[in-house]
């Protein structure tokens, strides 16, 4: 199985010696309190609080919850922390709108006629794989897709003593033929699985830490206090996996990532969210050994400790 380190000196520069690396974000944020899902704001802070990158663009998509509450939080977000004027587009509102041109898809498009772009997909992937299907041209114009999404075979995503049943692939899941489009496309894809953001805790006390050395987090902190207790009440987790922050991660400094180019593909199996013995089937995002012939991804495992001191620092800068 080959792995992949990064030279530290390319990390600094994300492998652009002397400049910014040009960024666009697809995103579905649902940082409110009521134990929603706080990983896209953290993930946006991280970017924003990341000199490495240059971001052109952000788009929003469904995902963790209902469009028109993720692209309300998503500009409240961009607007408190982001650069100043960074542009906001409305997308998908569901799987259905795969091959719907919205003011996302457009966005993104003329985006990529100026210049090849990186694209980070924190949600799941309507508005990138509509503008992969659409507009195939453009598709040698986006240098890298880095997904939160994809697993191993048989492998369970448990969080915590307290769960039995194993989480959802959530950003695959909720468009899978999304994936099967960028799959077929041949854009080199990374992704930044459940197995790597299992193996980074942020906890109460990091938390705390971090809105005593930033003040103005305080706007998120009650939807972040609530996905903390979600967690250790319902799992029995001693913190939570702060997914999309490792997506961002690998762009400003993969030598704290380690990832193996593996095979991908779209297997069907039996639904490991369901304790039934008559559980019905859905579609995996499987990485596998190499083959030949086959389609590959980079596949991100494993995270050195430091990665979490770095990235509550660029949360903090924000």
């Amino acid at each position: 199985m080959p792995t992949v380190r990064f030279h530290p000196t390319w990390a600094q520069a994300g492998c652009w010696r002397g400049s910014q690396r040009p960024v666009w974000i697809d995103t579905d944020p649902s940082a409110i309190p009521g134990g929603h899902e706080v990983d896209d704001a953290l993930a946006l802070l991280e970017a924003f609080g990341s000199p490495e990158l240059s971001i052109r663009g952000i788009s929003i998509v469904f995902g963790n919850m209902d469009l028109a509450t993720t692209s309300r939080l998503g500009k409240q977000i961009i607007r408190e922390f982001g650069p100043p004027s960074t542009p906001v587009f409305v997308g998908a509102a569901g799987a259905a709108d795969l091959g719907r041109e919205t003011d996302a898809t457009r966005a993104l498009g003329d985006a990529l006629r100026r210049e090849r772009l990186t694209i980070l997909a924190l949600g799941p992937a309507t508005n990138i794989a509509t503008v992969v299907r659409n507009h195939p041209e453009l598709a040698p114009r986006i240098g890298e897709i880095i997904a939160v999404a994809g697993r191993r075979p048989g492998q369970k995503l448990i969080a915590g003593p307290k769960q039995t049943n194993s989480f959802r692939d959530v950003n695959f899941e909720l468009d899978p033929e999304a994936f099967r489009i960028l799959l077929s496309s041949r854009i080199p894809l990374t992704v930044t699985p459940w197995e790597i953001a299992s193996k980074l805790w942020l906890t109460r006390e990091d938390v705390a830490a971090l809105a005593g050395r930033k003040p103005g987090l305080a706007s998120l902190l009650p939807a972040i206090e609530d996905w903390l207790a979600l967690w250790r009440n319902r799992f029995g987790a001693p913190g939570f996996h702060p997914f999309d922050t490792l997506a961002v991660g690998y762009l400003v400094d993969r030598s704290d990532l380690t990832c193996s180019v593996l095979d991908a593909s779209i297997e069907t199996g039996t639904d490991d969210t369901s304790m039934s013995a008559n559980a019905a089937e859905k579609p995996y995002l499987l990485v596998r050994p190499l083959r030949r012939n086959r389609r590959t991804v980079k596949y991100c495992h494993d995270v050195a400790p430091r990665f979490k001191r770095d990235l509550l620092r660029r949360i903090a800068k924000t």
